[in-house]
């Protein structure tokens, strides 16, 4: 616990001292070109900040602007009998505001009372409270991933940020000490977490319910799945919801606004009226005098353009996120997904640095994927190649790929048989393991303190 608390203050200290600098390396990173992403980073992360920053931003500001207008315009302008004077008229206005009014064509009767029920309009007075909730359902997803991940124990934000500064870095800096942190810290989060898996049990189901879904393995990456899985429920209910609110009755929403980009305006269709009917009574002398006016409101002709753009991109919305849904479902479902995917990292930096005459065992990516990494880890380096580029990955998980090598070179020296040791052999091994370093860029296996990285927990 001493030794994770050295790492985490450590990868602390690079994160807020990264953070004075970012604005000054991004520009130096736009201009020398040394950020890099890949195409699936993307792609990723444009799906992902497309639903809980940009939707949500949107929507809370056509809220603002429909606030705005009903609070400093006029929303809906009455046609009222000539002997009403001004009181009178700004109170039929204010009343058929709050008052739901209905619609009818221009060339129908006005009905009898029990009959104008279902054509009352309710939802324009709403619109910016509306768009505030649907705002809020975009960003909840996202505040449950948040949640998951603190819980994690990962700190997937700091790990990207300081590899992302990293990235920013130019060549000839000198980064290893920043990735030497993010890969130590992740290989005592990945063994704590393995220990308390294997060894934290305890005797309330509750708390042993909690230790085994937290350090399974494959805790963030469930929560990962299941905040995707809400992003597409989430859009499909914001498309039933404006069904539901926008009392269109029988008439579906595709249809009608398929009519709407059509041409087909309000006088057809009956959503988004100009031009409404309010009925209301006066008390006067003590008799009760009741009214008929016609309206008109302009709030609506507002709020036909904002729920006509949000509609559609609703649509595009749910699209996206169910493509990009399946598609990560078979990255994690399928094992020789993963396994390629970090094959294809290691290889992009580790290739060159590992000697052909180094003992291997068979099927060691395989195992380091599977049962080092975990599929927590491997969403780790994911997240680090999303946001700081692919050579960084590569970098980090060469880093932790040469730790497992290196404890595989340690377990097979502790099982040679003993008679064929010497004192002289155990000397020289002492002495190659304290000092053990590969020729390419001189990386030694061993945390600040001296000590071994990893221990032989995961087999």
């Amino acid at each position: 616990m001493v030794r994770r608390a050295i790492l985490l203050s450590s990868l602390s200290s690079c994160y807020w001292s990264n953070r004075l600098a970012q604005c000054l390396h991004s520009f130096k990173a736009r201009k020398t070109g040394f950020e890099v992403k890949s195409e699936n980073s993307e792609w990723e992360y444009c799906n992902s900040v497309a639903n809980y920053f940009y939707t949500p931003s949107l929507l809370l500001l056509f809220a603002l602007i429909i606030s705005t207008r009903q609070w400093i315009g006029q929303p809906i302008e009455c046609w009222v009998p000539a002997e009403f004077k001004y009181a009178w008229e700004e109170y039929t206005e204010n009343f058929c505001y709050i008052q739901d009014t209905y619609w009818l064509p221009l060339n129908d009767t006005i009905p009898g009372r029990s009959e104008r029920g279902h054509k009352h309009i309710s939802y324009y007075q709403w619109v910016p409270f509306i768009l505030g909730v649907q705002a809020l359902f975009f960003g909840a997803p996202f505040a449950l991933w948040r949640v998951c991940n603190f819980r994690s124990g990962f700190n997937i934000e700091t790990i990207v940020s300081v590899a992302r500064e990293s990235a920013l870095k130019e060549p000839w800096d000198d980064e290893s000490s920043q990735t030497s942190i993010i890969a130590a810290f992740l290989c005592e989060v990945l063994q704590l977490k393995r220990n308390f898996e294997t060894y934290g049990r305890s005797s309330e189901r509750n708390s042993w319910l909690n230790e085994k879904l937290l350090n399974n393995g494959s805790f963030l990456t469930f929560a990962y799945t299941v905040v995707k899985l809400l992003y597409v429920i989430n859009c499909c209910l914001q498309l039933l919801f404006m069904q539901i609110v926008l009392a269109t009755g029988r008439q579906w929403m595709p249809n009608i606004f398929l009519r709407l980009l059509s041409g087909n305006g309000w006088e057809l269709t009956g959503v988004f009226p100009r031009v409404t009917m309010c009925d209301f009574e006066v008390r006067v002398l003590g008799n009760l005098n009741r009214y008929t006016v016609q309206c008109v409101l302009m709030i609506n002709m507002v709020n036909e353009k904002i729920f006509l753009l949000v509609w559609c991109w609703t649509v595009a919305l749910t699209c996206i996120n169910s493509l990009h849904f399946v598609y990560w479902l078979y990255r994690n479902l399928v094992r020789r997904s993963r396994r390629e995917y970090i094959k294809k990292l290691i290889n992009a930096s580790h290739a060159s640095s590992m000697q052909e005459s180094e003992p291997k065992l068979p099927g060691d990516v395989e195992k380091f994927a599977d049962h080092f990494l975990r599929a927590d880890g491997i969403l780790v380096i994911e997240k680090v190649a999303y946001h700081a580029g692919q050579v960084i990955a590569s970098r980090l998980t060469r880093r932790l790929f040469l730790d497992y090598v290196l404890l595989h070179k340690r377990i097979w020296k502790i099982e040679e048989p003993i008679s064929n040791k010497t004192p002289a052999n155990e000397q020289n091994t002492a002495e190659q393991e304290n000092s053990h370093s590969f020729k390419d860029d001189d990386i030694k296996l061993s945390d600040p303190v001296g000590e071994p990285l990893i221990t032989p927990w995961y087999f």
